[in-house]
């Protein structure tokens, strides 16, 4: 962090600093997307491109009808099953999803769900709740988002 100005200015961010340090992280649960647009397995691979070509996400979960996560479709599933395959749009979503998919739980951390993210160089966690039921999605840029808004507070906090 630097600081310009006044001493009074460093006397200003170090207060902020301080009191932000003793306010709780901030939870997955603050920042989610809890309203989420998904698929079943049964449904076609057809039907999950014509789903995300008309919508602003990256990312499908993939949940079965007990609402537990059964994998996740990207973006970039979507380009590789297309260019490997011809008959794709009839191959089922259960067939080409990412079966592995890391979560979170709503109490994490945005810290935590970050290092998984940057660990891990995935775009998307799925969040669990205490029954193992899809209850929402974080993303890299709900991450960036939360990021920013602070950036922005320190940088106030600092002129």
């Amino acid at each position: 962090m630097v600081f310009k100005g006044t001493l009074e200015h460093v006397a200003k961010a170090m207060s902020f600093k301080r009191s932000y340090a003793q306010t709780p992280p901030i939870r997955i649960a603050d920042l989610m997307t809890r309203e989420l647009v998904s698929v079943a397995p049964g449904q076609t691979f057809g039907e999950v491109v014509g789903l995300m070509a008309n919508r602003p996400f990256r990312h499908v979960p993939v949940i079965h009808s007990d609402g537990r996560l059964a994998g996740l479709i990207s973006d970039r599933d979507l380009l590789r099953k297309m260019a490997a395959t011809t008959d794709w749009k009839t191959k089922l979503v259960e067939e080409v999803m990412t079966r592995e998919v890391l979560t979170v739980k709503p109490e994490t951390t945005l810290s935590a769900a970050v290092k998984e993210i940057i660990g891990h160089r995935i775009n998307c966690l799925p969040v669990l709740d205490k029954n193992e039921k899809v209850c929402g999605i974080v993303t890299s840029t709900d991450l960036l988002s939360a990021f920013a808004r602070l950036q922005s507070s320190l940088e106030r906090v600092t002129e």
